[in-house]
C-alpha cells in the first residue's frame, strides 16, 4: 500500500483507475489470502492507470476492445519493467486476466464497468495459441485519441477524427484555408468545417495551435494517411456537438 500511495503522490492530476479502487482491489486479495499476488497485481494495475489515462476516456466501459490490444503494445514500450511487461502470450493473458479480475471487483463495489468487451478482447488477442494483436484498428473517428492537461484541474481531449484533420493539415502544407478548400470535394462538408473550428478551439487551449503537427509527429504512417483522407472526404458524419 506504500507503494500505490507513493505512486499515486508522485502525479498531481486524477487518473480516471483511482486510488481508491485499486487499494480496494489489494485489499480484498489480501482477505481472500491471495497476498502472494499483491506486487504482481499493483504492477499490472498501475501500468493500466497510466495507459488509461493517455486515451482520455471519462469511464472504463467507454474502451473498445482493440483498445487493450494498444495498451499491451504502449505498456511494454513506455513502462520500465522490461522483463515482466515483454509482450508474450503468456504475459497478455497475465495482464488482461488481472484487468479482468479488477473489473470483476469494481462491479461488486458498484462501479459500473462493461466487462463484456475486456472478456472479448481477451478472447482474440490471446484466447487462442497465438497472441493476435490488433493490426488494423477499426476507427470511426469518435474515439477518444489523447488528452494534454493544462492546468491540474482541466485537460483538453482530442478524438480521433482530430488526429485525423492534423495529418490532412499537414499534407496541405500546414494551412487551414486549404483544408478547408479540400472539404468542397467531401460528404458531410458542414459537420466537418464544424470539427476544423473545434479542432482549432482545442489546439488554442491546449497552447498547440502554432505547431499542431508536432502532435502526431512519428505516429503517422501510410495506413493513416488512406484512413484520414477516406473520413474526409468519403465518410459521413454527424455533426458534432
Amino acid at each position: 500500500m506504500r507503494e500505490v500511495r507513493r505512486d499515486y503522490q508522485s502525479i498531481d492530476w486524477d487518473l480516471l483507475v483511482s486510488e481508491q479502487w485499486v487499494e480496494s482491489y489489494l485489499n480484498s486479495l489480501y482477505f481472500m489470502k491471495r497476498s502472494n499476488e499483491l506486487e504482481d497485481a499493483w504492477r499490472d494495475l498501475w501500468a493500466f492507470a497510466l495507459y488509461v489515462d493517455r486515451t482520455g476516456v471519462q469511464s472504463l466501459s467507454e474502451l473498445p476492445w482493440w483498445e487493450y490490444s494498444l495498451a499491451l503494445e504502449w505498456i511494454e514500450d513506455h513502462v520500465i519493467d522490461v522483463d515482466w511487461f515483454e509482450l508474450t502470450l503468456e504475459s497478455a493473458r497475465r495482464m488482461l486476466g488481472r484487468w479482468m479480475d479488477f473489473y470483476t471487483h469494481l462491479e461488486k463495489i458498484g462501479v459500473e464497468v462493461d466487462q463484456t468487451t475486456i472478456a472479448e478482447a481477451y478472447r482474440k488477442i490471446c484466447g487462442g495459441k497465438t497472441l493476435k494483436l490488433v493490426e488494423k484498428i477499426p476507427f470511426t473517428g469518435a474515439e477518444p485519441w489523447m488528452s494534454i492537461m493544462v492546468s491540474k484541474e482541466q485537460s483538453v481531449e482530442f478524438q480521433i477524427a482530430d488526429f485525423w484533420l492534423i495529418i490532412l493539415y499537414a499534407q496541405v502544407g500546414n494551412s487551414w484555408d486549404k483544408l478547408n478548400e479540400e472539404l468542397k470535394s467531401a460528404v458531410a462538408v458542414r459537420a466537418k468545417r464544424k470539427r476544423i473550428e473545434q479542432l482549432r478551439e482545442k489546439l488554442r487551449a491546449a497552447n498547440c495551435e502554432d505547431d499542431p503537427v508536432q502532435l502526431v509527429r512519428g505516429q503517422v504512417d501510410e495506413d493513416d494517411i488512406e484512413d484520414a483522407e477516406r473520413w474526409f472526404l468519403r465518410r459521413k458524419t454527424a455533426a458534432p456537438e
